[in-house]
C-alpha cells in the first residue's frame, strides 16, 4: 500500500512538471526594434539619419511592452539575450544582417522570435511591424503592421499594443484572425 502511494505520487509530481513546462510556452526571443529613417539628400553630407535621444528611449519603450505582452499572455516563456548582447548590438540594424537573428535565437536556444521595425517616413507618419518567425524553420509565421500617426511615446505604444491584440494575438485567445503575414 505504501509502494502504491509512493508511485502515485512520483507519478504525480511528474505530471505537475510536464505542466508546468508546458505552461511555460515557447522559448521566446525578442530582439530590439529597428528604426528605419528615410534620408533626405543632406543627410549624405551632414551626418544626419540616426535615432534621436527620444526614438531611442521610444525603441528601448516599445521592446519592453512587446516583451511584457509576450511574457503575459502565458504562450511564451521569454529568454534573457543578456548573454549575447555584443553580438545583437554588432548585427545592429538586425533588418540588415541577412538572416543573422535565426541564428542570434538558435544561440539562445529559442523556438520563435520576434522582430520589429519602425521606419519613419516623416516626423508625423511611421509604419511599424512585428514579425514572428519560427527560430527552427526560420520561417515567417505570422507578421503586422500599422501606420502611427505622430512621433511620439503613447503613439509607439498604442503601436505595439493595436498589433498584439489585432495582427499577431496570442493563439487560443479566441481573437486569432487567419491571415497571411503581411
Amino acid at each position: 500500500m505504501i509502494r502504491f502511494f509512493a508511485a502515485l505520487l512520483v507519478a504525480g509530481s511528474a505530471m505537475v512538471s510536464m505542466s508546468a513546462a508546458a505552461s511555460a510556452g515557447q522559448k521566446t526571443v525578442v530582439l530590439p526594434f529597428d528604426l528605419v529613417l528615410q534620408k533626405k539628400e543632406e543627410d549624405f553630407y551632414i551626418g544626419a539619419g540616426k535615432p534621436s535621444p527620444a526614438e531611442q528611449a521610444r525603441l528601448k519603450s516599445i521592446n519592453d511592452e512587446l516583451r511584457g505582452i509576450l511574457a503575459a499572455d502565458g504562450q511564451h516563456q521569454l529568454i534573457d539575450t543578456a548573454p549575447i548582447a555584443t553580438e545583437i548590438e554588432a548585427a545592429a540594424p538586425i533588418v540588415d544582417c541577412n538572416g543573422c537573428e535565426i541564428d542570434l535565437a538558435k544561440k539562445l536556444n529559442g523556438e520563435v522570435l520576434y522582430t520589429g521595425i519602425v521606419d519613419k517616413a516623416s516626423d508625423t507618419l511611421l509604419n511599424m511591424r512585428i514579425m514572428e518567425t519560427d527560430v527552427q524553420t526560420g520561417q515567417l509565421k505570422r507578421a503586422g503592421n500599422v501606420v502611427i500617426q505622430g512621433n511620439t511615446d503613447d503613439a509607439w505604444l498604442r503601436g505595439v499594443r493595436w498589433l498584439m491584440k489585432n495582427k499577431l494575438p496570442a493563439v487560443g485567445t479566441g481573437d486569432q484572425k487567419t491571415e497571411a503575414a503581411q
